[in-house]
């Protein structure tokens, strides 16, 4: 009966310390998904579309990854030769070229050390999380029988959060599963794809 009692009066006074336990053990995890636009809609949104090539790197000197861009073509918002500056995602290949969804940034990016490559600059944030960031590679995906009709120059769309054009031919198919519906697509029809956005956009 004591040992009963002592167990008890034990827990009231570990009550307390318990509930303080819980307390600092409680976390709030905020998630977000990235959002699902259409070509046209992504196109509207963004502030600058262009393809680049990827010149150089730098991610020890700023809050966030920045790479130094030359723009190659340009849809939206710069001009065929500017160099820009883009972030804040880690991945992105030096010396690779990309097609860019960027959002202009209200504060320019100032270095939190001495030593950075670039000083302050304004940086052309990459849309949805990422996804607003279109890789471009040689790929032999395709069909054909040949391989001048199996291998192309190619992009590669994520069509879980950009929706292309229902006709667009993408590799593998939409039946295949992919990780977040990443398909290849040739080159020159994703250029054509936004060569029609320059010609309806209000």
């Amino acid at each position: 009966m004591k040992a009963r009692i002592l167990s008890f009066l034990l827990i009231l006074l570990l009550l307390p310390e318990l509930a303080a336990c819980r307390q600092t053990a409680t976390i709030t995890v905020q998630t977000s998904e990235p959002a699902v636009y259409t070509l046209d809609q992504m196109f509207k949104a963004a502030d600058i579309v262009v393809q680049v090539k990827i010149l150089s790197g730098e991610d020890e000197h700023y809050d966030v990854a920045l790479y130094k861009t030359r723009v190659l073509t340009a849809y939206k918002g710069a001009k065929k030769g500017d160099i820009l500056y883009i972030g804040p995602y880690v991945g992105l290949k030096i010396g690779d070229e990309y097609f860019l969804f960027l959002r202009k940034q209200n504060a320019p990016n100032a270095p939190k050390s001495p030593g950075s490559l670039y000083g302050t600059v304004s940086a052309g944030m990459i849309m949805n999380q990422g996804y607003g960031s279109i890789e471009t590679a040689y790929q032999c995906v395709f069909t054909g029988k040949e391989v001048r009709q199996r291998c192309d120059d190619a992009v590669r769309v994520c069509t879980d959060y950009l929706k292309l054009p229902e006709d667009t031919l993408v590799f593998p198919p939409p039946t295949e599963e992919t990780p977040f519906g990443c398909r290849w697509i040739r080159k020159n029809e994703f250029e054509l794809l936004l060569a029609r956005q320059l010609t309806t956009k209000e």
